[in-house]
């Protein structure tokens, strides 16, 4: 089974009752046990009334955006859109980019979803974001991104998730620059729990071409990076910066970013602007990090430059493969397993099965706390003695 083929289904919602049944397979059952036993969790059944709107390709902007009478844009379902609404975007392409700006609130969030998982494609234009999104408590699922800018889905604001997403094959048409870009970026150091979960974010400009774009970047407090595919970014496939605290990196399977001389798998370090912040209960674990020509795992920081604190935790990750091993500027590693992990069929363009031989070195090598509940395809965390390392729980 290729990534395109892949069964992408969630726990991190509040309740399923407010996706409708065409979304449940999307939006699953419950919540996902990632954050941690005592951490704060939304109650089942404490959502406000649920509002919908629906967008079609055949749907008209003049439209009231109901099922019979859809919207034809997504940006005009963002501007009708209200507390405790979910968005239904119909099969097809929508040419242009989208701004969401109105919030949510934690018992009433915004939801943006592809009625069919990576059915509705939001090709964007320009040199910047294919989706640029300013509300707080907004949701983003399910959806094909791609376009000639920097960014696939460019997030501002707090408390977002982002997830089931096919984000790929941006053309960097404004060419590499300083300000860089990624696949999925939470952008705001004042903003927080920017979740990004499940999605494969793949072709983010070449290999090699630009040291400052990324897979997937985030650059503020706290949030989840989980069950993500991430391969061909320019530099590397998940990056931590600016403002980062309190993240968690576990379970995503990162292969053939950057180059030889450029970028590779996961890196952490805090630098630039705001200053002054020191990355600190960072947890990066179960990943599989293979084949990368640069880096595997590392710490960052500028030179003479203390950006690193003593309580993060890089634990139970596979990295064979890569330029490099494991380098970190504080503390060392731990169960980290070094063979190569078996993938049914690598191929490092992504045409190949990233699930695990029943033989692989990932099996139940995983730690749970802090691991997904459910896998990529929505498969129980663990199946046997431990989780499995990797976006999949196989065994």
């Amino acid at each position: 089974m290729s990534v395109s083929e892949t069964q992408v289904k969630f726990r991190r919602f509040p309740t399923t009752a407010s996706c409708g049944a065409a979304l449940l397979a999307i939006c699953g059952a419950g919540l996902l046990a990632v954050r941690g036993a005592g951490m704060p969790q939304p109650a089942l059944g404490a959502e406000a009334p649920n509002y919908h709107l629906y967008v079609s390709p055949t749907g008209s902007d003049s439209n009231p955006g109901s099922a019979a009478l859809p919207f034809r844009t997504i940006q005009q379902a963002a501007r009708v859109a209200m507390q405790s609404t979910t968005v239904h975007v119909a099969p097809g392409t929508y040419r242009g980019n989208v701004t969401t700006s109105t919030s949510g609130t934690a018992t009433a969030r915004i939801r943006f979803v592809s009625d069919t998982r990576w059915g509705a494609t939001i090709i964007g234009s320009g040199t910047e974001a294919t989706w640029t999104n300013r509300g707080n408590y907004v949701d983003i699922v399910g959806f094909d991104i791609s376009g000639s800018g920097r960014h696939g889905i460019l997030n501002w604001a707090s408390n977002t998730r982002m997830s089931g997403n096919h984000v790929h094959h941006l053309s960097l048409s404004g060419g590499c620059t300083g300000d860089g870009g990624a696949g999925i970026v939470n952008a705001n150091y004042s903003g927080s729990n920017g979740d990004i979960i499940g999605n494969v974010v793949h072709d983010i400009g070449m290999p090699g071409q630009c040291n400052t774009v990324h897979g997937i970047y985030s650059s503020n407090l706290g949030g989840v990076i989980a069950n993500n595919i991430v391969y061909r970014a320019s530099s590397y496939g998940i990056h931590l910066w600016h403002a980062v605290r309190n993240v968690v990196i576990a379970n995503n399977t990162v292969f053939a970013n950057g180059s030889a001389v450029m970028g590779g798998g996961i890196v952490i370090g805090n630098g630039d602007a705001p200053g002054g912040v020191v990355l600190d209960y960072a947890t990066v674990i179960n990943n599989i990090v293979y084949q990368n020509p640069g880096a595997s795992i590392r710490e960052f920081c500028y030179a003479q430059e203390k950006c690193i604190g003593e309580h993060n935790v890089i634990a139970n990750n596979l990295v064979h493969g890569n330029g490099s091993g494991i380098s970190l500027k504080v503390g060392s590693d731990s169960a980290t397993v070094l063979t190569d992990p078996q993938f049914v069929d690598f191929k490092a363009d992504g045409t190949g099965d990233y699930h695990l031989k029943s033989t692989s070195p990932a099996a139940n090598q995983g730690r749970l706390a802090l691991a997904p509940a459910y896998d990529m395809d929505n498969a129980a965390r663990p199946r046997g003695a431990a989780v499995d390392i990797g976006a999949y729980e196989d065994f």
